[in-house]
C-alpha cells in the first residue's frame, strides 16, 4: 500500500469519486500539475505544511481507515487523525491499569530501552565497518561502554534509575555517532526545538515522520500512545534502526546538502525547504518498504511490518504479563 504526500501551501487535494485529485503548481513551467490517487491504493496520507484539503477527502479518509498525520513545515509533530475503527475500551483501561503497575511497566521498560541500547550500539558497528574502522580504539571503547549501559540498565531497580541509563546511553551514541556525518553537514551534538544546524534538522524530521506512523498503529490497536511504560505521559522514542541510518545514507550519500536547508531568523533553528522535504519522502518511501530477514531463518519483513510486529507483541505483553524481546536490528 502506499502513502500519500501533501507537500507544502502550493498543493491542494480533494475528493473525485472514488480518488483523490492533487494539484500542485509546477515552479518551473507555472502551469498547474494534476494527478488522480486511487483512494484504495492508500494506507496513510501525510500533510506536510499547509497544503489545502477538504472536509470531504477528510471523510473518505475517515470511512476507509486511512489515518492522517499532520506536521508543520518546520518539522513539529501536530497530530494524527485517525479513524475510529475500533471499540477497544476495555484493552485501554488494562493499559492504563498496568501502566501503573510499577513490577510490570519495568519489565516492558527494561525491554524498550535494552533494544534502544543494543541497536544503537549495532549502527554504530555497521556504520564502522562499512569504513573500516571496527578496530579503532574509540570505536572499541564506545562498544564497551554501550554494552555495560546496558548491562546495567538490564539491573536497574526502578524507573528512575533506568531512565538514567538511558540518558547515559543517548550520550556515549550521539557523540559517536558524529564522524559518520560528512563535513558539509556536521553533527557536533543533538539539538532540537529548534534544530539548530542541518544534521539536526534532518534527525527531528525523520523522528517526526516515523513518530506519525508509531501513533496511527498504535491507536488502530486500540491504545493510548500518550500512555507509556517508560517515560509516562509522552508518545515514546523513535528507533536509531531506522531513523540514523536512513538520515546518514541520505547525507552520506549528497541526496540532500546543505543548499536544502535555510535558517530561520526567527526561532533560530535550521530546516529543509520544501524542495528537500520531497526528495526525503522518497528516500523515506524506499526505506520503510525495503524487505528485510530480523533474523537467519525469519521470513522477510519492512519496518512497518516491524512497526505491527511490535505493537502486537505489546498487546501480548498486557495479557501474560511477560514483555517479549523487541525488534533488534540484523
Amino acid at each position: 500500500m502506499a502513502t500519500l504526500y501533501l507537500n507544502g501551501i502550493d498543493t491542494e487535494a480533494k475528493l473525485a469519486g472514488r480518488t483523490f485529485q492533487v494539484s500542485k503548481l509546477n515552479e518551473e513551467t507555472g502551469d498547474i500539475d494534476t494527478m488522480k490517487v486511487p483512494l484504495f491504493d492508500l494506507d496513510r496520507v501525510v500533510v506536510a505544511g499547509r497544503p489545502a484539503i477538504t472536509v470531504p477527502m477528510l471523510q473518505a479518509c475517515a470511512r476507509e481507515g486511512v489515518p492522517v498525520a499532520f506536521v508543520t513545515s518546520r518539522g513539529r509533530w501536530v497530530g494524527n487523525f485517525v479513524p475510529d475503527t475500533n471499540g477497544h475500551a476495555l484493552r485501554r483501561l488494562r493499559q492504563y491499569d498496568l501502566a501503573r503497575d510499577e513490577t510490570f511497566a519495568l519489565k516492558v521498560a527494561k525491554c524498550c530501552v535494552g533494544a534502544k541500547i543494543r541497536n544503537g550500539r549495532r549502527v554504530l558497528q555497521r556504520l564502522a565497518a562499512n569504513r573500516g574502522l571496527s578496530q579503532e580504539e574509540d570505536q572499541v571503547a564506545v562498544g564497551d561502554d554501550l554494552q555495560a549501559t546496558l548491562s546495567r540498565a538490564e539491573n536497574a531497580s526502578d524507573l528512575d534509575t533506568l531512565r538514567g541509563y538511558e540518558g547515559v546511553a543517548a550520550a556515549i551514541y550521539f557523540r559517536r555517532l558524529g564522524i559518520f556525518f560528512p563535513a558539509e553537514l556536521p553533527f557536533n551534538g543533538r539539538n532540537r526545538r529548534p534544530p539548530r544546524d542541518e544534521a539536526n534538522a534532518i534527525l527531528s524530521w525523520t523522528y517526526i515522520i516515523v513518530l506519525g506512523e508509531i501513533d496511527a498503529a498504535v491507536r488502530a490497536a486500540g491504545l493510548d500512545p500518550c500512555l507509556g511504560f517508560l517515560h509516562g505521559i509522552s508518545h515514546g522514542r523513535s528507533s536509531p534502526a531506522l531513523c540514523d541510518l536512513l538520515v546518514l545514507n541520505i547525507v552520506n550519500h549528497g541526496i540532500l546538502k546543505a543548499e536544502h536547508f535555510e535558517p530561520n531568523a526567527e526561532d533560530g533553528g535550521v530546516y529543509m525547504k520544501k524542495d528537500a522535504r520531497k526528495i526525503f519522502f522518497t528516500e523515506y518511501e524506499r526505506t520503510m518498504l525495503r524487505r528485510f530477514s530480523p533474523a537467519k531463518g525469519e521470513a522477510h519483513t519492512d519496518f512497518r511490518g516491524i512497526i505491527r510486529a511490535q505493537v502486537n507483541a505489546l498487546l501480548r505483553a498486557m495479557e501474560t504479563l511477560e514483555p517479549e524481546p523487541l525488534f533488534q536490528m540484523p
